[in-house]
């Protein structure tokens, strides 16, 4: 299934190396260790790695072959050695972070392009008098997920997405103040204080996972030192 060319990286997201093609992009260098947690209480365990083409759950079958389990409806939660993942919007979001009640989950995943000269009915044009457009492979018929039509795998493009959320009951929202201040109602003063004293961007992940951490540790009646 490719090289496996997925880096670390000091902040809440892995770097990715974007001069590879989409196919050799994985959530971790290699298969690690793991978990499936299914929706019908059973699991699975074996050497798991998450694909970012598709944001695809990949194994090793028992010949040691890698495949790919797709259907995240049936997931309720994945463990790839330390690291904890909910299937939610489409993607394998990672919770870095849980108070018990609210997470602070990111999710990373490639989103392979087209750029074309799009006509009447959706047709490829040649004509330079056309705008060229840019459209989700996924909506010209391909699919990373099961095969679908085959892509030029050193030539497709793509996109690195990387996003931060607060999750509670399975629903994902924005990080920002109104946020926080739902989710931690009793700390509005320690929040503006710590808005205060850090000069806090929400739209910054790292900045705001250090918060959440802060007003997690707080909530669990510790005292820690903001950095």
């Amino acid at each position: 299934m490719g090289t496996l060319t997925v880096l670390p990286a000091q902040g809440v997201f892995l770097t990715i190396d974007d001069t590879r093609p989409y196919n050799e992009l994985y959530m971790f260098p290699a298969y690690m260790s793991g978990t499936i947690q299914f929706e019908d209480g059973t699991a699975f365990t074996g050497q798991l790695n998450i694909l970012l083409a598709s944001s695809t759950l990949c194994f090793l079958d028992e010949e040691g072959q890698p495949d790919l389990f797709t259907d995240k409806s049936q997931i309720s939660a994945v463990l790839i050695g330390r690291n904890f993942f909910i299937p939610l919007l489409g993607h394998y979001i990672q919770i870095l972070e849980t108070d018990g009640n609210v997470m602070f989950g990111v999710e990373q995943y490639l989103e392979l392009e087209a750029e074309k000269r799009y006509g009447a009915f959706g047709r490829e044009e040649k004509s330079p008098n056309v705008p060229i457009e840019k459209r989700n492979l996924r909506s010209e018929g391909y699919n990373v997920d099961t095969g679908g039509r085959k892509l030029a795998v050193e030539s497709t493009p793509y996109t690195v997405h990387q996003n931060a959320y607060l999750i509670r009951n399975k629903k994902a929202y924005a990080l920002n103040r109104k946020n926080f201040r739902r989710f931690f109602p009793a700390k509005k003063a320690t929040i503006e204080q710590y808005e205060a004293e850090n000069n806090l961007n929400y739209s910054d992940p790292d900045q705001s996972l250090m918060l959440f951490k802060f007003l997690t540790a707080c909530r669990q009646g510790l005292k820690p030192r903001p950095k």
